[in-house]
């Protein structure tokens, strides 16, 4: 037990950390005025529900085909070489979400990866300033994400990805796309398995509906927003490890352009590498509070599937509930 005690240290030290200083306002809301002025913001629902079991405090963590997502550097760090997720999430207010990723290793310390991802929701009645009870007449509204994902181990310790992708959001008649990028690093600082990690998540262009609407005047553009761009710093590692019990534990920082710092924790318990139990916790995250997750992992001709469940408490609003589901095959790392 004693060889664990930096390596716990290590991890626990920036928790014990926060306590005191958020009481005190190391996180006040400053910012949250900020909020409703991106466009896209559905690029912010999280994938994976072992990572949302977590909190979404796995940016340094990233071992799974969710890395597309939460980091492209994971591609050459996953658990096993190569994979495919399958998500889910049934959000509130009836909106659906359904991700699909694949990531394959190319060898020497090379990896890609694609995913698409769609989010829908049943047809809604039509409000207007003269008739807020509806018009009778019914509108759609969906969005689509397509992309592609590379990363390199530029050292024993050290790696880099990137990811290009479309997003393209139409509701009735109007629609708007656009072009964005995130990149993301990962690295391991040689004490047992602790790593840390950053990544810049949909960075591009301002974005504007396509066509105009009426005014007094004549007739005007729509107003552009930039995409929800957000910047992440995060540490993971396991507190302690054996061939029975293991224990990881995760924190992200997260800096919004649409509102304010926030701060997630996250923790992985595994039994033989088999049954995991999850928690997180969001700070000052609005309605979003806490998490709570399960999985399941077994082998399959030579691969391992992967099963997983969470839910988030939004508070006064409904449950957020997500499911996944992982293929991992190649052999492992």
């Amino acid at each position: 037990m004693r060889r664990w005690i930096p390596t716990i240290l290590a991890l626990i030290l920036p928790f014990v950390m926060i306590r005191p200083a958020s009481s005190q306002g190391l996180f006040p809301v400053l910012g949250a005025e900020r909020a409703g002025t991106a466009s896209m913001t559905f690029l912010k629902i999280g994938v994976g529900a072992r990572a949302e079991g977590m909190a979404g405090a796995f940016v340094a963590v990233a071992d799974d085909p969710s890395c597309l997502y939460w980091n492209p550097a994971g591609l050459v760090r996953m658990r096993w070489k190569s994979g495919a997720l399958f998500n889910f999430l049934q959000w509130p207010a009836q909106v659906q979400y359904s991700y699909l990723g694949w990531v394959h290793d190319l060898g020497h310390n090379q990896a890609i990866g694609f995913f698409a991802a769609a989010l829908t929701l049943p047809k809604f009645e039509e409000t207007t300033e003269t008739a807020p009870h509806g018009t009778g007449r019914y509108v759609s509204y969906d969005d689509w994400l397509f992309g592609a994902s590379y990363a390199r181990a530029l050292t024993q310790r050290f790696s880099a990805g990137v990811t290009l992708k479309y997003a393209r959001e139409t509701l009735d008649d109007l629609a708007m796309h656009a072009y964005l990028a995130d990149v993301g690093t990962l690295y391991y600082t040689g004490l047992k398995d602790v790593r840390l990690a950053a990544s810049l998540q949909h960075f591009g262009p301002n974005m504007r509906p396509s066509g105009t609407y009426a005014t007094a005047t004549g007739s005007s553009k729509y107003a552009d927003y930039p995409p929800p761009t957000l910047f992440r710093l995060g540490v993971a590692g396991s507190a302690f490890r054996t061939p029975q019990h293991g224990l990881l534990l995760a924190l992200a920082l997260e800096h919004p352009i649409d509102n304010a710092e926030n701060l997630s924790l996250g923790a992985e318990y595994t039994f033989r590498d088999m049954v995991a139990l999850r928690a997180g916790r969001h700070l000052n995250r609005g309605e979003e509070t806490w998490t709570a997750g399960l999985g399941v992992r077994f082998p399959f001709a030579g691969m391992n599937i992967e099963l997983d469940y969470a839910y988030t408490s939004f508070g006064v609003l409904d449950l957020a509930q997500r499911f996944s589901s992982q293929l991992l095959y190649d052999g492992k790392r």
